[in-house]
C-alpha cells in the first residue's frame, strides 16, 4: 500500500524535503525553504579524531530541524525509537496505517539505490508505503523523482546504523501531525529566527555553532599534519567540499537554502526585509562555496598544505557568521 494522498516533491536537502512531504499529507503546505528555515536548519558541527573517516569533518545543518519546525508551528512531532529492528519496523508501519508519513533516520550507504560506500548517518527519508508480499518499503528521498523500493532487510540495516554525523541508536523515527491549524506564519518565522541565532551562539566550547566554525578555522592549517596518512589527508579536504557543495546542501553549506527561506519569510514578517538578512546570507553562502573550492583543490595536490589565503578565508567566514547571528539576536523584530 501507498499512503493515500501522499505526494513526494523532490527537493535539495533530505530533512527539509522529508518534513514538507510528511506535513503535506496532513494538510499543511510548506515550501522546502520554509521547512528548513522554520526548523532553524543552519548549524555547524566539527569533529576530529583519528578513528573517524575522514579524520576531520564538519556538517552545516542542525540535528533536529524537523522537530524544531513543528514546534514553532505548534504542530505535533513525536520522536519514537525501538532497539529491536522488528519492533522499529512495526512502529513505523503502524504510523503509516494511521495516516501519518513517518520520517526515518537512515545511513545513506545502506540504501541500495544510492550506490554509495560512504557512510552518512542521520539521512532522512519518508516511509510512504510498503508491500508485505514483496518484502519492500517505499521511500521518498530528497531529489529522487519517485518512490524508491527498498528491501526491508536493507532498510533495517540503514535504520540501525550509528554512523556520523547524526546516526543514533534505537532505530528512530519521527511522526508529525497537524491536530490543529498551524500557528500564524509571521509568529513562527520570528521565533525560528531567534531560535536559529540562539542555537548558533549557544555553545562556547567549539563543538557546535559559531564556536565550532572558529575552532575549524583555527585548526584547518593543521589538517595535513594531523591526518592519518595521505589517503586520509586527501579525503578530509574532498569530504569538506562535498558536505559544503554537494550531499543535499543546496550549495554554500546550506546557507543558499536558508537565504531562500529568508526571502520567503519577508512576506510574512513585517520589518524583516529592511534588515537585509537574505543578502547577507547569500554572501555567506558564496563565501562557503569559495572556501569549498579551495579545500577541494588542496586535497587534489599530493601532500598539499593549506595556503595562508585559504586559512584567512576560513577565519573571515567564522567572523562573518558570528556577526550575522549576533545581529539577528539583537535586531529581529
Amino acid at each position: 500500500m501507498i499512503l493515500p494522498g501522499f505526494e513526494h516533491r523532490p527537493g535539495l536537502h533530505c530533512g527539509s524535503t522529508a518534513l514538507a512531504d510528511a506535513l503535506r499529507v496532513r494538510g499543511v503546505a510548506l515550501s522546502e525553504p520554509l521547512a528548513f528555515g522554520l526548523g532553524a536548519g543552519l548549524g555547524f558541527y566539527y569533529l576530529s579524531a583519528p578513528e573517524l573517516s575522514p579524520s576531520h569533518l564538519f556538517v552545516g545543518r542542525s540535528a533536529h530541524l524537523e522537530r524544531a519546525a513543528c514546534e514553532v508551528l505548534g504542530l505535533s512531532a513525536v520522536e519514537r525509537s525501538a532497539d529491536d529492528p522488528g519492533a522499529a519496523w512495526e512502529g513505523a508501519r503502524a504510523a503509516l496505517e494511521r495516516g501519518l508519513a513517518p520520517i526515518l533516520s537512515t545511513d545513506l550507504a545502506e540504501l541500495p539505490y544510492w550506490g554509495s560506500r560512504t557512510r552518512f548517518g542521520g539521512h532522512r527519508v519518508v516511509l510512504a508505503g510498503h508491500d508485505a508480499a514483496r518484502g519492500i518499503a517505499w521511500l521518498a528521498d530528497t531529489d529522487r523523482p519517485g518512490l524508491e523500493a527498498v528491501p526491508l532487510d536493507a532498510l533495517a540495516r540503514a535504520r540501525a546504523s550509528i554512523a556520523p554525523p547524526f546516526g543514533t541508536g534505537g532505530n528512530p523515527w519521527l511522526e508529525v501531525d497537524a491536530p490543529a491549524p498551524p500557528r500564524p506564519l509571521g509568529e513562527a518565522v520570528r521565533e525560528a529566527l531567534r531560535r536559529q541565532a540562539r542555537e548558533m551562539l549557544l555553545d562556547p566550547d567549539g563543538f557546535a555553532g559559531v564556536s565550532a566554525i572558529e575552532r575549524f578555522a583555527a585548526e584547518l592549517p593543521d589538517w595535513p599534519a594531523r591526518a592519518t596518512g595521505e589517503a586520509d589527508r586527501a579525503w578530509c579536504f574532498r569530504y569538506a567540499w562535498q558536505v559544503t557543495e554537494k550531499r543535499g546542501t543546496g550549495g554554500g553549506l546550506f546557507r543558499a537554502l536558508y537565504a531562500r527561506f529568508l526571502r520567503e519569510a519577508e512576506a510574512a514578517l513585517p520589518g524583516l526585509a529592511a534588515l537585509g538578512l537574505a543578502d547577507r546570507m547569500d554572501a555567506l553562502a558564496a563565501g562557503w562555496s569559495a572556501l569549498a573550492e579551495g579545500l577541494r583543490a588542496t586535497g587534489e595536490v599530493p601532500g598539499g598544505a593549506v595556503s595562508p589565503e585559504l586559512a584567512a578565508q576560513a577565519r573571515a567566514l567564522a567572523q562573518a557568521e558570528r556577526r550575522y547571528h549576533e545581529d539577528v539576536a539583537a535586531r529581529v523584530p
